[in-house]
């Protein structure tokens, strides 16, 4: 077993000369056989090794047993140990989580602070390939892709498993022929955890039926890594063509995206919908199926995704963001003339002026003129609401959705546009078109002025759909 590690440390440049590496030492035989083997080997491979053992404050005189082991084991082989502990229960019941993944939590706060603080360079991980198998089997039932159906990495710096080349049933036959003890958790035989019941009800029986599942298993998920690898070879090309972000919004380009390869596309669906919740814990293939689909739907389709999140289809694009439909709206701001008004970040100035006929209307896109005395209630500056409209050629009236639709406005966009309204009637789709109705004709006496501000300057240019 030692010689297949040390070739597998190698094969996959887990260590450099120099470098310090921290094992996770549980005390369990996993991790007494990995700080044992780097320790022996610590000269041939010209590391430092030191050990990390988290007590999750879980099994009483049992946690206590399992500490006092693992520093008699580093104080007879002078191997620098550190002992942290961690309320997990507290932390469980904190976050509403369970004690697996709090217990998962506490560990890697730990691991992180060593690397932070300067105490080791890399973080050595004592899991196995029968764990690789349970994890497989954990995102197999989860339906997470070929992400999860190839378990954990290998080398994921500053994290490095020498053991993933291994099982546990070699590990053990190791460590009696080198007369060493282990301390064993009797939690890892409680099937109220999610891993055990994998570990004792699911892959025991597949081994069983099969000899040799766990390693084949293995090797499988070292297939799909090679093809993983592959894929994120194209995935920033993708990436730089298909996707814009803006803040917590991401838009997924249709033309390029509906160009690339459907297991590249899924890849990419993934990929965004990670960077939208910051991690991958709550998603599964399905979600990246669902969003792939979405790119052929109807547009204004939209699929509702974990945690208050969605996706919605628009004319080129289609948009991931937090809470649609649900903004909370601006009041109303009632204007005259003469007044300067804030609204949604904006500045309106508003001047009523006499219209000498021989002047020329200026096209300009932030200032606008309107026949004052054809604005019946008063001008309001608000956002859409049912019923509203806007006249177009030949006096014919229009509703705004449906405008706003033929000039292409995606739907999540259309509730956040700002309209200058008299009552129902739209006077002005600010930064797109005015009502005809409020055109200034050779009839017009009085002129409605209005300067469209951003922070002290004038806005230059309209919205483009």
């Amino acid at each position: 077993m030692e010689e297949k590690v040390l070739a597998y440390l190698d094969r996959r440049e887990m260590t450099a000369p120099g470098i310090t590496v921290c094992v996770g030492f549980s005390g369990g035989a996993d991790s007494v056989a990995l700080l044992q083997l780097l320790w022996e080997n610590r000269k041939r491979l010209g590391i430092r090794v030191k050990a990390l053992h988290v007590n999750h404050g879980i099994r009483g005189a049992e946690a206590l047993r399992d500490q006092r082991f693992c520093e008699t084991f580093c104080e007879e082989r002078k191997i620098p140990v550190r002992i942290c502990e961690e309320d997990v229960p507290a932390d469980a019941s904190a976050d509403g989580i369970g004690l697996e993944e709090a217990g998962r939590n506490a560990r890697y706060r730990a691991f992180a602070r060593c690397i932070e603080e300067g105490w080791a360079d890399r973080i050595a991980l004592a899991h196995h390939q029968n764990d690789q198998a349970e994890t497989m089997l954990f995102h197999l039932m989860r339906g997470s892709g070929i992400k999860g159906l190839r378990g954990m990495e290998p080398v994921r710096l500053p994290y490095i498993r020498p053991l993933l080349c291994v099982e546990r049933d070699e590990i053990e036959a190791w460590l009696k022929e080198k007369g060493l003890l282990w301390v064993e958790d009797a939690s890892n035989r409680e099937l109220e955890f999610t891993r055990n019941r994998i570990r004792h009800q699911v892959l025991a029986p597949m081994e069983e039926i099969r000899p040799g599942t766990v390693e084949r298993m293995a090797e499988t998920a070292e297939r799909l890594l090679e093809i993983e690898d592959f894929l994120e070879q194209n995935l920033d090309q993708a990436r730089t063509a298909c996707v814009r972000q803006t803040g917590r919004e991401i838009r997924i380009l249709l033309e390029p995206f509906g160009k690339l390869h459907p297991a590249l596309g899924k890849m990419l669906a993934m990929d965004c919908l990670e960077k939208l919740y910051g991690s991958r814990k709550d998603l599964s293939a399905v979600h990246a199926e669902q969003l792939s689909a979405l790119t052929h739907g109807r547009r204004g389709s939209r699929i509702t995704l974990p945690d208050g999140r969605y996706a919605v289809l628009g004319y080129d694009a289609v948009l991931l963001k937090e809470g649609y439909g649900t903004e909370k709206k601006e009041e109303e701001v009632y204007c005259a003339p003469g007044g300067e008004y804030h609204y949604r970040g904006d500045i309106f100035r508003f001047a009523l002026e006499n219209w000498e006929k021989k002047e020329k209307i200026p096209v300009n896109c932030y200032t606008k003129w309107f026949d004052y005395d054809k604005i019946k209630q008063g001008v309001v500056l608000r956002t859409r609401r049912p019923g509203d409209y806007l006249e177009v050629a030949d006096g014919a009236h229009k509703k705004l959705k449906d405008y706003l639709i033929d000039c292409k406005v995606p739907r999540e966009d259309r509730d956040s546009l700002t309209l200058l309204a008299d009552g129902s009637h739209i006077i002005w789709t600010v930064g797109m078109r005015i009502s005809e109705r409020y055109k200034v004709t050779e009839q017009t006496k009085r002129v409605l002025k209005v300067q469209w501000m951003n922070d002290g300057g004038t806005k230059d240019g309209e919205t483009s759909y």
